[in-house]
């Protein structure tokens, strides 16, 4: 796929898929690095060093290996050029902050229920709300087959624009911040009237509608919606 396919698909759908990304040679060397380093979601054990801070601690805790697999790990990402590739698409100098492995056992049940990691709960402890300018990308890379129904990350397309409109309205005090985690209370949340037309000066009303389709076949229907 071309590279400009690409950004405009992230930009446009907040996700893009590349069937069979990875080479025989990258695949193997992948399955490698990360296969004495791979637990269920949410283990550290799986975390790599990037920043000084983590570089010390597996410094002192002599995880040698570790580190080396962490060079290879960002000379594989510079080989493929992933920061520019980001930089493009969110249009801004971005940097690596995170590398990790996990799995997940086959299964038809989803790993985690639908749901907005940008939903800001934790800043909201401190009394401190995150710029919702300050948004990231992830790179998944599947080291087994994985299909619609028994793994592979699930994506409500547009859902990455709509969102950040909201935490822009929170971030700027225009509106309270509410707990829109899950699926269904940030659902219920932009179908209140005085959200929506806040959201609406912004945002294409398609835009919004779609999201609302999507996610009440996902809710309501109970339908496994794939996009």
């Amino acid at each position: 796929m071309e590279m400009s396919k690409i950004i405009q698909k992230v930009q446009t759908d907040g996700y893009c898929v590349i069937e069979n990304f990875l080479g025989e040679r990258d695949l193997k060397l992948m399955q490698e690095l990360t296969r004495n380093y791979t637990l269920e979601k949410g283990n550290n054990l799986g975390k790599y060093a990037i920043g000084y801070k983590s570089l010390i601690i597996k410094l002192i805790k002599l995880e040698f290996r570790k580190i080396y697999y962490t060079f290879l790990l960002k000379k594989f990402a510079n080989k493929f050029d992933f920061r520019d590739t980001s930089n493009k698409i969110l249009q801004c100098n971005t940097e690596l902050v995170n590398i990790d492995t996990y799995f997940n056992n086959v299964s038809s049940e989803p790993v985690l229920d639908w749901h907005c990691d940008l939903s800001n709960k934790s800043s909201i402890k401190v009394k401190k709300i995150i710029n919702p300018e300050m948004v990231s990308i992830k790179y998944f890379f599947y080291l087994t087959n994985v299909y619609t129904n028994n793994g592979c990350l699930s994506y409500i397309p547009g859902s990455h624009i709509i969102v950040k409109e909201l935490g822009r309205l929170v971030f700027s005090r225009e509106i309270d911040y509410e707990y829109y985690w899950s699926l269904k209370a940030l659902t219920a949340l932009i179908k209140r009237s005085d959200i929506r037309k806040k959201l609406e000066k912004k945002l294409n009303n398609e835009v919004i509608e779609k999201f609302l389709i999507n996610s009440d076949k996902i809710l309501i229907e109970k339908k496994k919606q794939y996009f």
